[in-house]
């Protein structure tokens, strides 16, 4: 899909006419709001036509600083450009900081917001070629093995979620489950596998500090979590191995019956495999394999 739609937030009637202007000058479709909430709203409705914010910092209701924060959860890769009249230095560190890839103080130059908003094309044409590119991967295969360090779990996944993006047909709606089920087997894998944990442990008000102290015990410290991914345009598979004793998987609840969603035994397992298309235990139960198929027409923004 290509993106053509800039989202532009002021609440001077003349910078939004100006802004406008700039926008269809570079062949671009301008969207104007004037305050945050409102653009915040029409981001979640057409985030996937969007190309680039340009967004005031002084606003009533919703400011330029915090509409940036609420848009950046949803939406991390949209690129922003911050203007402003009455700005403080420490309002506009603050914007950059949060992401803003460029400023421009009132009365802003047109040549310099046309210079700054063709490179955004630039960036966004080159990753479109670059994913046109990544529809010609074979396969990809990453190993990693990693300790039973609980923090580590989650920028692994957010790695492993651009490589999918970027190489898979995935529709935009499968990604989060995606994440949230490898996310949840991986941490399965070190406290119940490697660190030989009982769920009810999880309700000590110390847990986090136990698992850490748990994980510099000798008998626990040398484990490793291997995860294995293979990626292909159509396919997803992921292999998740600890070097603990393993469990009776058998008698975890059938994750296909959704009453079991609400069973406390295994739920986040439940959950986990209700995300992928295949999803099995080896027979000692601490080796466990999903797969995730995906249609030719997925989408490719």
């Amino acid at each position: 899909m290509i993106r053509d739609r800039v989202v532009i937030v002021d609440d001077e009637m003349d910078i939004r006419n100006i802004l406008e202007r700039i926008v269809r000058h570079e062949n671009l479709i301008p969207d104007t709001y004037a305050d945050g909430q409102e653009a915040l709203e029409a981001l979640q409705e057409h985030h996937d036509d969007v190309i680039l914010v340009i967004t005031d910092i002084r606003m009533p209701r919703l400011n330029g600083i915090e509409f940036m924060r609420l848009a950046s959860q949803d939406f991390p890769d949209t690129p922003f450009i911050v203007t402003s009249g009455h700005g403080t230095k420490k309002e506009i560190i603050q914007a950059l900081k949060q992401g803003a890839l460029d400023y421009f103080e009132k009365p802003f130059g047109v040549k310099e917001i046309s210079s700054s908003i063709r490179k955004v094309k630039l960036l966004a044409d080159e990753g479109h070629r670059t994913i046109r590119a990544y529809r010609n991967l074979v396969k990809k295969t990453l190993v990693f093995e990693i300790s039973n360090d609980i923090e580590l779990v989650q920028p692994l996944v957010g790695g492993l979620a651009d490589e999918i993006k970027l190489s898979c047909r995935i529709p935009r709606s499968h990604l989060p489950g995606m994440c949230m089920g490898l996310h949840e087997l991986i941490v399965n894998a070190i406290e119940h596998g490697n660190l030989e944990l009982d769920s009810e442990l999880k309700q000590r008000h110390d847990y986090l500090d136990f698992l850490k102290r748990r994980s510099l015990e000798q008998r626990y410290r040398e484990r490793r979590v291997t995860i294995e991914v293979t990626i292909a345009a159509e396919v997803f598979t992921c292999v998740i191995r600890d070097q603990g004793p393993g469990f009776d998987w058998h008698s975890l609840p059938d994750p296909g019956d959704p009453d079991n969603l609400f069973k406390p035994h295994g739920r986040g397992i439940i959950m986990a495999g209700n995300f992928f298309d295949e999803f099995f235990f080896n027979e000692s139960g601490n080796q466990v394999t999903v797969r995730k198929f995906f249609k030719e027409n997925g989408n490719d923004s």
